[in-house]
């Protein structure tokens, strides 16, 4: 039987501001750390073919990153930005994770 019940509750981040009110909206991704271990769900189809757009994404969420690591006052954005990119470097394309899962449907809140 799992502790899961006895243990917090999960930590889900509120939909950012002025999606609510979009005439349209979509999500492309969610990432959680369980158990030490990367779990995603990603809509595969938002793009298409259109893999470039992904690249786009994910640039936008590493600024994204840098500017809130920038925060603190003990990292400037730039330097953020390095670290980001030395750490996607030294991971893409060779990483070891096994892609795993299945396709599901978008949910309609």
């Amino acid at each position: 039987m799992s502790d899961f019940h006895d243990s917090e509750p999960l930590l889900e981040l509120d939909i950012p501001d002025g999606v609510p009110e979009a005439e349209q909206a979509v999500e492309l991704i969610r990432a959680w750390v369980a158990d030490g271990a990367l779990a995603v769900a990603l809509n595969g189809e938002a793009f298409g073919t259109q893999l470039e757009e992904w690249g786009r994404v994910l640039a936008q969420i590493g600024h994204h990153i840098a500017h809130a690591a920038s925060l603190s006052g003990e990292l400037g954005e730039q330097h953020s930005i390095d670290a980001l990119r030395k750490g996607f470097d030294a991971s893409f394309p060779k990483s070891d994770l096994a892609a795993y899962g299945k396709m599901r449907r978008r949910v309609t809140h």
